[in-house]
């Protein structure tokens, strides 16, 4: 009994219950507590991230139209030989949406235009760059030798020969272009009425329409709705079967309320319409929207 009561205690005592010492208090340290500092940006890492990868995979960067530039290093290429393979490449394409190459087509026939020396504005590259935004489709970089998206993610890869000329292409031989422009002048003489004509028929025509001298049966009308480039909004026109694509336009751009300094050039299919013909002459559908593309005149 005397041993229970005379146990030794204190920092030094063989038994537990003492006071802790040194090495109590080195195998129980004290809880980590992290700086002010570093409290407060450790927990926003992991938030900043989150929010980036929830960024939709549709959404790509989408910069304005620019030519490209560049030179031929390893053949020599013809014009007419340029032309047969760009043609031949849009025939091939297997891969994508066929309208989307379609439009791609269509915005490239405008930057195949030479550009005229000392014009204010660049019109090829400014009706390009309208035939691609109302098809939805997006440049990352600008140049179309980088390739494109269309609105449902879809890439398009373009060789730098189809987007643009080079440099130091090789002009055809003289004594070729001169049998052909022959060739096709003598075609133009047999027909008896070239398209200067055709133009100036059809525009005779619109104006008897207008002042309603010209009587369309009810049954040969059709409804006719295009998007207009500039404002995204749908218009309905009605329009005889056989009116051409100019008269249309014009209803558009009184439909609208489209300023006088603007005109209309209609597109379907990504392809630019010929104003002097009709609408179903040149594959439209009943019920398909045509696209407005809006211009500065």
């Amino acid at each position: 009994m005397g041993c229970c009561f005379s146990r030794p205690s204190g920092p030094n005592s063989p038994y537990p219950g003492g006071a802790a010492n040194s090495s109590a208090r080195a195998i129980n340290p004290p809880p980590l507590t992290l700086p002010e500092s570093a409290a407060q940006t450790t927990p926003q890492s992991p938030t900043r991230r989150r929010r980036r990868d929830q960024d939709p995979l549709d959404q790509h960067i989408d910069k304005p139209l620019r030519r490209h530039s560049w030179s031929i290093n390893d053949r020599t290429w013809t014009r007419r030989q340029l032309d047969k393979e760009r043609k031949d490449f849009f025939e091939t394409r297997v891969t994508g949406r066929l309208e989307v190459w379609q439009t791609l087509h269509a915005a490239l026939q405008q930057l195949w235009e030479p550009v005229l020396p000392g014009a204010p504005e660049d019109d090829g590259l400014a009706t390009a760059q309208t035939i691609l935004s109302a098809a939805e489709i997006s440049l990352p970089t600008g140049n179309l030798v980088n390739g494109v998206y269309d609105s449902l993610g879809n890439y398009y890869q373009l060789p730098e020969w189809v987007v643009c000329d080079p440099k130091d292409l090789t002009e055809d031989d003289t004594d070729d272009t001169r049998d052909t422009k022959g060739e096709l002048a003598g075609i133009e003489n047999d027909a008896g009425l070239g398209e200067e004509q055709d133009e100036v028929d059809q525009e005779t025509e619109e104006r008897r329409a207008e002042k309603g001298k010209a009587v369309v049966d009810e049954r040969e009308r059709i409804t006719v709705r295009a998007r207009l480039s500039e404002s995204g909004r749908d218009y309905q026109v009605r329009v005889g079967k056989t009116e051409t694509v100019r008269t249309v336009a014009k209803k558009l751009a009184q439909e609208s309320g489209l300023a006088s300094t603007k005109k209309i050039r209609i597109a379907y299919m990504g392809k630019i319409l010929k104003e002097t013909s009709s609408l179903e002459s040149q594959g439209w559908q009943a019920g398909h929207i045509v696209n407005a593309l809006v211009f500065n005149r």
